[in-house]
């Protein structure tokens, strides 16, 4: 019984993550992190305890809550209430000690975090930002951006999108679809090479230019 409660509050508990959205995992919101915490509590409830049903309503009232507040942020009183507004920490070079004691983030940290992106001297950067999902945006001055190809005037080739079509010797077929491509034809690619799809571990395909690229096992 103990078992089946378990996986039970374990499916339950991530069908709300997916719910509550990939931003309550990749960018962490004041209002994510906080549910994240009750939904850990909650759902744990029940493994020391005999309370399954009051549980598994408070995790749904937890979740159309959550999602609930992701809909508000889409407006702007909304998503200054929940999350708050950016706040600048570097402007035209200087530091802004004002804001980095509001924000909490000391000199060693903001330095820490310059050199992460790239930056180690302060002199390098025009504008480091403290967005409001707690990371830290840095523009560098005009004469520290990095060289791109525009700036080159070179012309490369845009290949497109990659796009998985076979994984771990199973054969994508639903990508192959977005890519106007069948299973029959993928086989006949493989014939050519001599392989079988359980032979490849993984092979994907450029969306513009349709070029496949194939990676063998170590047997094949």
């Amino acid at each position: 019984m103990i078992f089946i409660k378990i996986l039970i509050l374990y499916l339950v508990t991530i069908a709300a993550m997916r719910l509550m959205g990939k931003s309550t995992i990749v960018q962490m919101t004041p209002y994510d992190l906080v549910a994240i915490i009750i939904v850990g509590t909650i759902a744990s409830e029940p493994l020391i305890s005999t309370e399954f049903w009051p549980t598994f309503t408070a995790l749904v009232i937890l979740v159309a809550l959550h999602v609930l507040f992701s809909h508000l942020t889409l407006w702007q009183w909304g998503n200054k209430f929940f999350l708050g507004e950016p706040t600048l920490l570097i402007k035209n070079g200087e530091i802004l000690e004002d804001n980095l004691e509001k924000s909490k983030i000391s000199l060693i940290q903001l330095a820490s975090i310059l050199r992460a992106n790239g930056y180690p001297k302060i002199s390098d950067v025009d504008y480091a930002m403290l967005e409001p999902i707690g990371e830290v945006s840095v523009i560098p001055k005009v004469e520290n951006t990095p060289v791109t190809v525009q700036h080159l005037n070179l012309k490369i080739d845009d290949e497109g999108l990659p796009i998985s079509v076979i994984v771990d010797g199973k054969i994508q077929k639903r990508n192959l679809h977005l890519l106007g491509k069948n299973r029959d034809w993928l086989m006949a690619q493989l014939t050519e090479e001599g392989l079988h799809p359980k032979d490849v571990i993984y092979a994907y395909m450029t969306e513009k230019k349709k070029n496949l690229v194939i990676s063998k096992r170590e047997k094949a």
